[in-house]
This record gives C-alpha cells, structure tokens and sequence, in this order.
C-alpha cells in the first residue's frame, strides 16, 4: 500500500514504531489459522475487525481532542488474545490477559518505554475487568469496539459470523438476534465518551430498523415467523439499574404450533454477567437455549 493510501491509524502508529501494525496482523492471522485450521493466505476476520476498531478509535480519539496513538495501539492488541494458542478462551481465561501479555512482549521489542506499555496493558485489562481502574484510552477502545458491532457495518459482520459458524439465517437469529437487539437498544447507554454516545445514537436507530425489516420480510416470505418481547433485567452488579433486554423468539413452536414460555436468569461469566434464556413449548415440551453477556449501562444517552 503506497502512503497516501495508508489507513489514518496505520500511519500514526508506524511513524512512531515502524513496522508494528504488519507483526499484530500476523501475530492475529495465525493465531486464527491456527485456530480454525485453515491453510494458505485465507483472509482473517479478526484482523478485519481490529482494523476497524483501531480506525473508529483514531476518530473518537480525534473527536475527543485526545493524541490517538494509544488508543490505536490498545485497539490493535485488544483482540489479540482470542486464539491464543489455537484455543477460545482457553483455560476460562478472558482473551485481554493474553493480549496484555502479547502486547507487552511486542512493544518491549518495538521500543516503546516502560510508562507507555503499563498504559497499554492497563488499558486493554480495563476492558473487561472491574478491579482495574478505567482511564480515557480504555474508554476510547471500549466504545470504538462496540460501534464496530453495529450499524450498517456491524449488521454486516453479523451475517459473516454466523457463516463462519455454519448456521442458517433461522438459526443466527435464533441463536445471536436477542443479543443484537439488546445491545443495539442500549448502545449510546453502553458508551463511555461523548463522541461514542453521538455515534451510538444513530447506529442503534439504524441497527434496530434494519432487523425490524428483515424479521417482517421474514415472515412475509414463508420464513421463521419472530416476535421481540421486552423485558427488564435487573443485574446483580452495582449499579443495579434495569437493562432493557429484547428476546427474539418464533411466535410459535416449529413443531406443533404451541406457544412459547421464556425463562431466564443471570448468572456470572468469565467476563461478564451473563443471561441465561431458556425457551419451552408447552404443549410439545420442546426446549431451546442461548446465552449472552448483558451489556454495561455507563451513563445517560
């Protein structure tokens, strides 16, 4: 890529430490080969998302009238730890302690001072772990991260995910459509910054829309036949304020016809608080399950 072509965040972060975003995209595209069991020069979707992520945070980082270069940093390293080696959270291990230990190993090498790498590694434990303290380069990746997911770009990423699963259309809504709902609804709540909140506003109305529209064509085409039911659930974690959890089920069971009874609970993940959803029909007995992570509430939209 010539340099007048080079990503805005790529840039920053060469002109600094030459070379660093091409080893986190290999350290990222093996870790994922590895992972999947892929062969060859297949693309990586967790390096597409973390360029992603690294860009939106340049921006907030702009927008916020802060230097990008860490944040941009943070955001590279922050998903490095997924398929560390070959595994999916290997050993119940949320991701960001690998991706500390992977950043602090590389920036050592790249040079970069002792100060600036505890930021990073600081940063990227912030993301998931209540005990460290949040600071503004934690927060900029947090939202850059969450606005990736949604919109008209992460309706996108939806759709890739759940082929990569090998799932049906029925089946990622079924699976994946409560929590993509929940979280779009509650996005700009979700945000740290005030320039991620401005963003959010309009990528929650342009996500909620657009599974809207789908769920009607859906139906109207012969396909699975969905209803959204809201709830409120109160989470255990301090504060306690009610969330707005949005349940994507089919109207009806696709065996017999009956109707549904939802029933959930919250229980305590490796990373976060979870919702355990359990559906049942009552006349066939037949049940089905899916579980997400309750979004964090942060302040006012």
């Amino acid at each position: 890529m010539k340099k007048n072509q080079e990503p805005n965040f790529s840039r920053a972060v060469n002109s600094h430490y030459p070379g660093l975003v091409e080893i986190v995209k290999r350290i990222i595209e093996a870790s994922e080969k590895e992972y999947t069991g892929k062969k060859g020069a297949a693309e990586s979707y967790l390096w597409e998302h973390t360029t992603h992520v690294a860009s939106l945070g340049y921006q907030l980082a702009k927008a916020e009238k802060r230097e990008p270069l860490l944040p941009i940093i943070a955001a590279l390293f922050h998903d490095a730890g997924k398929f560390a080696g070959g595994r999916y959270h290997g050993h119940e291990m949320a991701e960001e302690e690998d991706a500390a230990r992977l950043a602090k190993s590389v920036l050592r090498e790249a040079g970069m001072s002792a100060g600036g790498i505890e930021r990073i590694t600081s940063a990227i434990r912030a993301l998931y772990n209540a005990k460290v303290k949040k600071n503004w380069i934690s927060d900029i990746v947090h939202d850059a991260d969450f606005l990736a997911k949604f919109g008209t770009l992460g309706a996108a990423q939806f759709f890739i995910k759940s082929a990569l699963r090998g799932q049906t259309l029925r089946a990622a809504l079924m699976n994946s459509l409560s929590k993509e709902l929940t979280y779009a609804a509650c996005l700009p709540l979700n945000m740290r910054t005030g320039a991620g909140r401005r963003r959010a506003r309009k990528k929650s109305r342009d996500t909620l829309k657009f599974f809207g529209s789908l769920l009607k064509e859906l139906a109207e085409a012969g396909g699975a036949n969905f209803a959204v039911r809201k709830v409120l659930v109160r989470p255990s974690a301090r504060p306690r304020r009610p969330i707005d959890v949005r349940v994507a089920v089919p109207r009806s069971c696709p065996k017999c016809g009956g109707r549904w009874r939802i029933d959930f609970k919250t229980v305590k993940g490796v990373k976060c608080e979870k919702l355990e959803v359990e559906i049942s029909c009552g006349r066939c007995g037949s049940r089905s399950n899916f579980s997400f992570c309750l979004p964090e509430i942060h302040g006012s939209a």
